[in-house]
């Protein structure tokens, strides 16, 4: 488990690609309790692709690959606890998530698509929260402006390890949503889709 930036974050990746339906079993009984989140209960499951958890907030998140994940229908599906406690479930198009005003939840599914998922990432991803000024994982917020404002500081600093890293993370997301709105319009175009 990773801390992140301001304890705002707990942290844990898995290396298996495991949908959120492969695993037999109730969800509530094969779930990792974490203390330190005052008297809510966080869910953060070792089966999922990544999980987090705010003890700022109490909510926590799992994000899966849908049943039906491929390249070309990049779903996934998060599950956890809110702020009050409450389970939910919600399936994400990672083809859909515009980086400019999306929640956190859904950069962290594009960094899982762009490869970004790793122990470094995961800290830059807890700063560049902090950046967004937002309290919840579900609130939305401009990411870009966030990592381009999180640069400007690794700059200032003179960390440019740091600065180029987060330079190419943007470019990898600049890049995926690029591509994503090319292949939409193309296929607007050809007739497939209607608005």
């Amino acid at each position: 488990m990773v801390t992140g930036i301001n304890a705002n974050t707990d942290m844990m990746t898995s290396n298996k690609s495991n949908s959120v339906h492969s695993k037999q079993g109730d969800f509530k009984k094969n779930v990792l309790t974490c203390v330190g989140m005052g008297t809510q209960k966080v869910m953060l499951r070792s089966d999922a692709l990544i999980s987090y958890a705010s003890p700022k907030t109490g909510e926590s998140v799992n994000i899966y690959h849908a049943d039906n994940y491929s390249k070309e229908n990049p779903v996934y599906v998060i599950k956890g606890l809110d702020r009050y406690g409450n389970e939910f479930e919600k399936e994400v198009n990672a083809k859909e998530i515009n980086p400019n005003c999306c929640s956190y939840n859904d950069m962290m599914i594009l960094n899982l698509e762009t490869g970004n998922a790793n122990d470094s990432s995961y800290l830059k991803s807890a700063m560049m929260f902090d950046k967004s000024g937002r309290d919840s994982y579900f609130d939305e917020a401009d990411y870009t402006a966030a990592m381009k404002s999180l640069m400007k500081d690794f700059k200032t600093l003179g960390c440019w390890d740091s600065y180029i890293f987060m330079d190419k993370w943007l470019h990898d997301i600049w890049d995926y949503t690029k591509k994503t709105e090319q292949s939409q319009d193309l296929r607007v175009k050809n007739g497939y889709l209607t608005s």
